[in-house]
């Protein structure tokens, strides 16, 4: 990601909007942020974050400035892989009047690669988009941008727990520490719950087993034979159910349209009178024609009447008007004739005179304007001429002052012998210093190692007598746990708990068996006396039933002998025995009872005896299905043996919490002596390696302290001579201060500097004004020959004038106001021919319909005539039919007079009538032919009806009970395969468990991040040392011991090793800001696209002059045309090594917020 333009207004100190263009800035590679410290640097960089990711990385809360409500940024950036990309984001924020708190107001993400292109508008979209697109998140941005440089020298330092931690925060190791762990605890934690619960489903699967499903599969097939039964039967009842309701709704049908049938004779006699309404309508509607058209006749005939009468009324009006409208056309004829020729021709004249006198009235105003142009002329010459004076006199002047500063600048002359030695002076004189400074600096260093080497000896004696109590307590501490005796396994431990758990299994199994095989037993015994009583009841019904229907048989027989005595006549043969002679004095009144009644009693006494016969049935089947399960539950208990009966699951349970309660002891006390070995462990550990560090420290100590104090004796004879020199060449050229005389000699070649500059404007401003005063003579000139010019014309037009002046005079005669002249003549010669126009159209007015009318009358006296002829005709015509259609007169005809559609109507209904009578006849003889002679009682139907629910009714809990079994038996099936599972379940999460209590031990005391972080270092160094390489000419390398300890490797020295300690301030800024660019190459892997520039913020506050010109060599090697390296800094001693600056200018109270600009050295 390459930056290309930010805007800012509003953010922290920046008021007025600032804008940063960055390819300027970074234009050389290396640049620089300058300013006093609270000026605005760092907010550059949250202007950044806050354009891409809505944020500030230091997580302010209130990042707009107390003077301003709105707060906008704007960024342009380029990605820059397979193709280069340009994008750019804007976003404003607001303060909220309620809480006072910051929202943002508006967001936008635009592809500015070609055009503008938006991508996103709201606030998500654009913070995701630009993550995406970047492919890092803030945080990881911010690390990889902003480098500090003070903490990666201080890493470089860093050992131990301080090292680990600052790993932890570089790299986000939290997720392989701390965060792990506790991810772990949790995820035990779940897995533990989830093995209770799983227990809790277990115990809910303890009635389900291979039994249990073979008894409801028994179960079930019994049912289905009954079920299949149950089918057939409804087949039959159905069929002949069918047969019965077809008869039944055959007769209903009979009934009904019978009943149709005597509704439609009924209406017979209304419909005969309809017959003949329709044939006297028919005739009037005959007649009808005829009425109108002699009525039509008759009222048309009188209509002409009224016309005629009409017409000639208008004839006489229309003459009238004719012969005046003909007077007064003969009045405007002759005025047309004589005057308008007249009126014309002085129209022409006036408009010629009209025309001249615009012509001249165009001439008068050009002479106005020529002689105004020569007055402008006259006074713009004698301007120039003043001008032209006033330019002599400055070029006078300016040729003077030339040669008095020519002759100042001769006296401020300085010789170069003398300059040679005040340089060479001011060297020497800085050198001394220089030598001085390091001198002193020498001194204290001495000093501060001897002091160092003091303490690190007694250091090393205190860490050595701590290090020997520490083994003593280790050793303690070993055989401590050497003793300790594990009272059993964890394996020994779960297989009692087996033991224990299937003692109990057996136990409520057997006692459950005993309990279900008491239940059936006395169930059993009900159903053996309810058998009994059913069957009992069963022989009484049947016993009733027998007798009813013999009496109902001897019923039968007596009324039909009754019925034969009472239709036995006199004379006629007998149809039982043939006696033509009959005795009737035996026959007595019987009263007739209705067969009915018996026939209901016999099928009610019969289904009850079904119903009987159906729970004895259902009692057996149970009965045999309860003795099955008795049988079955036994072979179970015969099973589980009798091992089980002699072992006391109390003592077990007993036993195995001793057990446990001794094992989790014995766990514990291990856990607590193991924790504490650890511990002093790493503390041993520990102060091994402070103990070899104090060795090597006091060595390099040693080393150095030999090396400064040959640097303090060198430094000493080079100051002496520095001065000896200085001394000499104070006395040669009397010069006691020469950075005094440098200023005096440096005020002087200033001062000839600015003569020198200010003789040459002058000789520009006397060319300049040479040539103004040349260009004012050509225009002075010019104006001479252009005012001759005009005056000539001005002479030519006023000839012209007066010629024009006496053209108009002729033509108009006395006459001075010509237009109004004009439009007199013109009024009048419009208002004749208008008038005569109008008069005209009249006459043809009047005469086109004095004709039209007289014409018309002629047409309504024949028209008159012919229809008084026709009223006669239709007279004639209408008496003749009349007769003809058997009416006494017209109002007789009027009076059965019907419409159309009334007849229609009419005709429709008696048609109706008959297709309907004829429909209802013949529907009764098809259901009749139907039936077959076939027929059937309401009694028989209810029977059949009633006989037929019942069935289903039976059947339909039959199939319930079925439908219940398979549901059983699928339920027993599905919770076996679920039992299964969790059993299989239970396996895999007990192995789960196991790893993770195994995973936990291994993550106790950050074992884990230190591995990750030992693996991190090794790679990071090896790159930074490429990069050290590189910064360094070759002279340095950065390594990581066995200990993954910093080393540094000297090549100067033959691939010396060396202590990060011992480095000088200028060989650890090279060590920290090649590691820092390692670690910020690492944190960019995670994004899309390369980073191409990053920041050093502060880092050469405690550099002396010699380390940060080795600094800014190493920062002019690190950048190049894809990597950027800018520099944030307050010291005002490194902004001259910079080539290109951006200076950022502090707020101030009233005048505004902090300001940039880019400056150029």
């Amino acid at each position: 990601m390459r930056p290309i333009k930010l805007k800012i207004k509003g953010l922290n100190s920046f008021i007025e909007e600032q804008t940063i263009d960055f390819d300027k800035l970074t234009d050389r590679g290396l640049f620089g942020i300058f300013g006093p410290t609270g000026s605005g640097k760092s907010t550059i960089l949250d202007g950044i974050t806050l354009s891409l990711y809505g944020d500030l990385a230091r997580k302010s809360s209130n990042y707009i400035n107390t003077n301003c409500d709105t707060l906008s940024v704007s960024f342009e950036f380029q990605i820059t892989s397979a193709n280069i990309k340009r994008y750019k984001v804007e976003r404003s924020f607001k303060r909220d009047k309620k809480t006072k708190g910051i929202k943002t107001a508006g967001s936008k993400l635009l592809d500015i690669t070609n055009g503008e292109l938006i991508l996103a508008e709201k606030v998500r979209e654009v913070d995701k988009s630009c993550e995406e697109i970047i492919g890092l998140s803030l945080d990881d941005f911010t690390r990889t941008v902003v480098l500090p440089q003070g903490k990666f020298s201080e890493f470089l330092k860093l050992e131990g727990k301080q090292r680990r931690e600052m790993l932890e925060r570089l790299f986000n190791l939290q997720n392989y520490g701390d965060n792990l762990s506790i991810k772990l605890s949790k995820k035990i934690k779940g897995k533990r719950r989830e093995s209770d619960v799983l227990l809790g489903e277990l115990k809910g699967f303890e009635n389900i087993s291979d039994e249990s499903l073979s008894l409801k599969k028994d179960e079930l097939k019994t049912k289905e034979e009954t079920y299949n039964n149950f089918v057939e039967e409804i087949k039959d009842i159905n069929k002949i159910f069918k047969e019965k309701e077809e008869l039944w709704k055959n007769k209903q049908e009979i009934l009904l349209y019978k009943d149709k049938e005597l509704k439609l004779k009924s209406k017979f006699e209304d419909i005969k009178k309809k017959k003949e309404k329709i044939l006297k309508g028919e005739a009037s509607l005959r007649v009808k024609p005829y009425i109108e058209e002699y009525n039509k006749g008759l009222i048309e005939f009188e209509e002409t009447e009224k016309e005629l009468k009409a017409l000639k009324e208008k004839i006489n009006k229309l003459i009238k008007e004719k012969e005046e409208i003909e007077k007064n056309f003969e009045i405007l004829k002759n005025k047309k004739d004589i005057d308008l020729p007249k009126l014309k021709i002085k129209e022409e004249r006036l408009l010629d005179a009209i025309k001249e006198e615009k012509l001249l009235n165009n001439l008068l105003r050009e002479q106005k304007n020529n002689k105004e142009k020569i007055n402008l002329m006259l006074l713009d010459y004698k301007n120039k001429e003043k001008e032209f004076k006033v330019f002599e006199n400055n070029i006078k002047e300016k040729d003077k002052k030339v040669k008095d500063f020519e002759e100042k600048i001769e006296s401020l002359k300085v010789e170069e012998a003398l300059k040679n030695a005040v340089q060479k002076g001011i060297i020497i004189t800085e050198k001394y210093e220089s030598l001085n400074k390091i001198y002193n600096d020498n001194l204290l260093k001495k000093d501060k190692l001897k002091n160092i080497i003091d303490n690190t000896k007694k250091e090393k004696d205190d860490l050595s007598k701590l290090l020997e109590t520490k083994n003593k307590i280790f050793l303690e501490l070993s055989k401590k746990l050497e003793k300790l005796i594990s009272p059993t396994s964890s394996k020994d431990l779960l297989e009692k708990q087996n033991k224990i758990n299937k003692l109990k299994e057996e136990t409520r199994r057997l006692n459950e068996f005993s309990k279900e095989i008491l239940e059936c037993n006395k169930e059993n015994t009900l159903l053996i006396k309810e058998i009994e009583e059913k069957k009992i009841l069963k022989e009484e019904k049947e016993r009733e039933l027998k007798r009813l229907k013999e009496t109902y048989e001897e019923i039968k027989i007596e009324n039909l002998a009754h019925e034969l005595r009472i239709s036995l006549k006199e004379g006629e043969p007998c149809p039982v025995c043939g006696a033509k002679k009959h005795d009737f004095s035996n026959l007595k009144e019987i009263a007739l009872k209705e067969d009915n009644n018996f026939s209901k009693e016999i099928l009610t006494l019969e289904e009850k005896i079904k119903v009987i016969d159906n729970d004895i049935t259902k009692c057996e089947t149970k009965f045999l299905t309860l003795k099955e399960k008795v049988k079955v539950l036994e072979k179970e208990i015969v099973n589980l043996g009798e091992d089980f009966k002699n072992i006391s699951l109390e003592e077990e349970e007993k036993n195995f919490e001793s057990l446990k309660t001794s094992l989790d002891e014995y766990e514990k006390n291990k856990e607590f002596f193991e924790r504490d070995k650890e511990n002093i462990k790493e503390e041993i550990y520990k102060l091994e390696n402070k103990i070899s560090k104090n060795n090597a420290i006091e060595n390099e100590n040693r080393k150095q302290l030999l090396t400064i104090e040959e640097e303090i004796k060198k430094n000493l004879e080079e100051k002496n001579s520095a001065l000896k020199e200085l001394e000499n060449l104070k006395d040669s050229f009397k010069i006691e201060d020469f950075i005094k005389k440098n200023n005096e000699i440096i005020s002087k070649e200033r001062e000839r500097e600015k003569l020198s500059k200010d003789i040459k404007e002058f000789r520009n401003d006397i060319e300049v004004l040479t040539k103004n005063n040349n260009n004012i003579k050509d225009i002075m000139s010019k104006i001479k020959e252009e005012g001759a010019e005009l005056r000539a014309i001005i002479n030519e037009k006023d000839a012209l004038v007066e010629e024009k002046k006496k053209i108009i005079k002729e033509k108009s005669g006395e006459n001075e106001n010509l237009s109004l002249c004009l439009k007199k003549i013109q009024e009048n010669i419009e208002y004749i021919e208008i008038e005569y126009k109008k008069e005209e159209e009249n006459k043809k007015k009047i005469d086109k319909e004095y004709e039209e009318v007289n014409k018309n009358y002629i047409e309504e006296i024949t028209k008159n005539k012919e229809l008084n002829n026709k009223v006669i005709e239709n007279k004639e015509k209408l008496n003749s039919v009349i007769k003809e259609e058997e009416f006494e007169n017209i109002e007789e005809a009027k009076k059965y007079s019907l419409s159309k559609i009334e007849i229609d109507r009419l005709k429709k209904e008696v048609e109706e009538y008959k297709n309907e009578l004829s429909k209802i006849q013949g529907v009764i003889e098809g259901l009749i032919k139907k039936n077959a002679g076939r027929e059937i009682t309401e009694e028989e139907w209810l029977n059949i009806q009633k006989e037929k629910e019942e069935k289903e009714e039976e059947f339909e809990k039959i199939k319930e009970e079925k439908i219940t079994l398979e549901k059983e038996l699928k339920d027993i099936e599905n919770k076996l395969k679920e039992l299964g599972e969790l059993l299989s379940k239970k396996k895999e999460l007990d192995h789960e468990l196991a790893l993770l209590d195994d995973l936990e031990k291994l993550f106790k005391g950050k074992k884990f991040v230190e591995f990750v972080a030992i693996t991190k270092i090794k790679y990071i160094s090896h790159e930074a040392s490429k990069r050290l390489k590189e910064i360094s000419n070759g002279n340095y390398g950065l390594e990581v011991d066995e200990n993954s300890k910093f080393i540094i490797r000297d090549y100067k020295n033959g691939g010396a090793e060396r202590d990060a300690s011992t480095l000088s301030g200028g060989e650890t800024f090279l060590a920290s800001l090649s590691l820092a660019l390692a670690l910020s190459a690492e944190i960019q892997l995670k994004g899309t696209a390369p980073l191409e520039l990053f920041f050093l913020d502060e880092g050469f506050g405690t550099l002396d002059e010699n380390l940060l010109e080795v600094v800014m060599e190493s920062l002019e090697r690190v950048h190049n045309d894809r990597l950027k390296v800018g520099i944030i800094s307050h010291v005002e001693a490194i902004k001259n090594r910079v080539p290109v600056k951006l200076i950022v200018t502090p707020a101030i109270s009233g005048l505004g917020g902090s300001k940039v600009k880019i400056e150029r050295s």
